[in-house]
């Protein structure tokens, strides 16, 4: 059996978790800079950003960015939220470590584009701009057509096109 034929025999069984519904919302990730990241996310993707605040108790910044197509009326199905400020440790204690530049080796956050001419664009304007890690490559089947690029943080982000999620 393959792994696609495993994925598509166990997407309509149901989950043998708590019996509650879950749904991925967001991934937070904590950034040196968020106005770096808010560029960089602006020049290669059409993520925008539809949420920024300043937390009066923490000094936190953030910033919620969502692909444009994931947005509704209520609000949007994923967000990255950046994170620029340290860790309040009033409120966490010590035991949360100050990190950056987690997404290494082949931790990275997925892109979908539409073509491979996207791809190519993208992994152009990142070796133009220092930040290309890897492609643009056709790997297999269910890798598909990609490009690594790094983020201002250091952080892998992954542009594929041709990529099997189910």
């Amino acid at each position: 059996m393959t792994d696609v034929q495993t994925d598509k025999e166990t997407a309509g069984e149901q989950s043998t978790g708590p019996g509650i519904n879950t749904i991925l919302t967001h991934i937070a990730l904590p950034v040196r800079n968020l106005d770096a990241q808010l560029a960089f996310y602006a020049k290669y993707t059409n993520m925008v950003s539809i949420f920024e605040r300043v937390d009066p108790e923490t000094n936190l910044r953030t910033a919620w960015i969502a692909n444009q197509r994931d947005i509704t009326e209520q609000a949007a199905r994923f967000v990255i939220v950046l994170i620029e400020g340290s860790i309040p440790r009033d409120i966490v204690g010590d035991e949360m470590k100050e990190e950056f530049t987690f997404l290494t080796s082949f931790s990275h956050l997925g892109i979908s584009v539409d073509t491979r001419e996207e791809v190519d664009r993208i992994a152009a304007m990142a070796k133009e701009d220092g930040v290309l890690v890897l492609g643009p490559m056709y790997r297999n089947a269910i890798v598909g057509y990609i490009c690594l690029v790094r983020d201002p943080d250091g952080n892998n982000v992954e542009f594929s096109v041709e990529q099997v999620l189910g």
